[in-house]
């Protein structure tokens, strides 16, 4: 208004609620690195870091190399997974691959295939990569146990 002693409001770029999406019906390639919150409802294939929630909604599909704190999916997960704490596999999740987790969350239905590893020191684990020389960060150990498989 004229005269309004009032300051227009600005977005908050370093929100705690700030959320980067990808739409249903988007394809995103490459790679996203994020200090903030990630959902996926469309197709996303790369690598996603994110230091905030990864949700993946039960559209979304992520191929490729995944690191964040907490995931929480309905949709499928393909690759590399490293979760820092809570992973929660709702009713219609798929995920396969290398999947590293603090804390899992199962529901009745969802599918989860690959090497599962249950870690309480992720950090230990890259840390531990990073000083072998051509490894990757983030990337799981080899394991020599057959695949694992569960389903609920």
């Amino acid at each position: 208004m004229i005269g309004s002693t009032k300051k227009p409001l600005k977005p908050d770029s370093t929100s705690d609620n700030a959320v980067n999406r990808v739409s249903k019906g988007s394809t995103l390639e490459g790679v996203l690195r994020s200090e903030n919150n990630v959902r996926i409802d469309g197709t996303f294939e790369g690598e996603l870091i994110t230091k905030g929630r990864l949700v993946v909604g039960a559209s979304g599909k992520i191929k490729g190399t995944i690191n964040c704190s907490h995931c929480e999916t309905e949709g499928e997960l393909e690759g590399t997974i490293v979760v820092q704490e809570l992973l929660v596999l709702k009713s219609t999740a798929k995920v396969h691959g290398d999947i590293q987790y603090g804390q899992l969350s199962v529901e009745h239905g969802a599918v989860a295939t690959g090497n599962l590893h249950l870690t309480s020191k992720v950090k230990d684990i890259k840390d531990a990569n990073r000083d072998k020389p051509g490894a990757t960060v983030g990337k799981p150990p080899v394991s020599k146990t057959p695949q694992q498989t569960a389903a609920v």
